[in-house]
């Protein structure tokens, strides 16, 4: 994958987030939001699509581990051996991004419901450390994945060396601790019990981590896409009837999007259905508006991330006067974006400070 298309899947993995968050988890939200298409149990789309866009998180950490063994492979082969200090920086922009965003929020909260917010001193310590972000619960796995970015040399270290069925071994033991982990989820309040709630999400984010490394090390992704090619290129649609290839790819997307929201929920499922609609997206051939599109959007995805569930407490239902859910989708993201140019200049103005006083000193 180019570090194009890595950011047009970054897009296409905030918009399953936002998504999810916008009608996944808000009744009032999906209630006030017109309906056009029913399943056969009677769930509306918009509401079944939850099982598709909950990928999101899987999505974000395979890309994670993805491009972070490139990033690893790419200083071994220049024979650098700052990739610790690299991830230590992007750990801190992540946080410093995060704190910025958190105290805009806490700003415009205490101000609008100063009942509620910041509602005292443990709680505003528990969110700007993100051991628990209750203020915004979609950031559960901020810390667990900062944490495995801060470990990410050593492991990419480890994953380099596996061969043969050590991998296999390697990714059932990282499985059945993702298993154990998701069947005894438990909830803790002690700073001791979330410090290890946090180990764990990290361990839980592990599995997917670790196939995005494994993927990145043996190209098993341009490998897939090329079967994927070949393989459609010389089916019947393509060969005797002269079926465009990005087409047949097309509808063979829209079938593992319907098969994804068939299928129950489960967190076994995810990982399947998201290695096959990677490849197959990729073998299409993209219109350069959608690419440019996602592209963009894949840039502001952390902000994305960082703002739309904040937005959406501060405003309520208030998203509802647009009634579409694509709409509603179109302006949360859009706001967000708005958003994410005001985060990225403060930030800029900071680190400009910061970098003026160090010169005067």
């Amino acid at each position: 994958m180019t570090k194009e298309e890595t950011q047009q899947l970054k897009g296409i993995a905030i918009m399953m987030m936002v998504w999810l968050h916008l009608f996944g988890t808000n009744q009032e939200i999906l209630d006030g939001c017109e309906k056009f298409i029913y399943l056969w149990n009677g769930d509306p789309l918009i509401y079944a699509m939850r099982k598709f866009a909950r990928m999101c998180v899987v999505f974000y950490t395979f890309l994670g581990g993805y491009g972070l063994y490139k990033v690893y492979q790419r200083d071994i082969h220049k024979c650098s051996n700052s990739s610790t200090m690299r991830n230590g920086q992007r750990v801190w922009r992540l946080i410093t991004n995060y704190w910025v965003v958190l105290l805009i929020f806490i700003g415009i909260a205490a101000w609008l419901q100063p009942e509620t917010y910041p509602g005292g001193g443990r709680i505003l310590l528990m969110n700007v450390t993100a051991l628990n972000c209750t203020y915004n619960d979609t950031l559960w796995f901020l810390f667990p994945y900062a944490l495995l970015t801060l470990l990410a040399t050593p492991i990419m270290r480890l994953i380099m060396k596996l061969r043969g069925y050590r991998i296999w071994v390697f990714l059932a033991v990282a499985l059945a601790v993702k298993v154990v982990l998701y069947l005894n989820e438990t909830q803790y309040e002690s700073w001791s019990g979330l410090i290890w709630m946090n180990l764990q999400g990290a361990l839980g984010l592990f599995f997917m981590f670790a196939v995005g490394a494994l993927f990145a090390k043996d190209n098993l992704m341009e490998r897939l896409v090329t079967a994927i090619r070949r393989w459609i290129e010389q089916s019947f649609l393509v060969h005797k009837m002269k079926v465009s290839a990005s087409l047949v790819c097309c509808i063979l997307l829209i079938l593992l999007f319907f098969g994804r929201i068939c299928v129950g929920a489960s967190t076994l499922i995810d990982p399947i259905f998201l290695l096959l609609m990677i490849p197959v997206y990729l073998c299409i051939r993209r219109p350069q508006w959608l690419s440019n599109t996602l592209t963009y959007i894949g840039k502001h995805s952390t902000n994305i991330w960082f703002c739309h569930r904040y937005i959406l407490v501060l405003t309520g239902t208030l998203i509802t006067v647009f009634r579409y859910p694509v709409v509603m989708l179109i302006v949360l993201i859009g706001t967000c974006i708005l958003c994410s140019y005001v985060v990225n200049g403060i930030l800029r103005l900071t680190n400009h400070f910061i970098l003026s006083r160090k010169s005067r000193s």
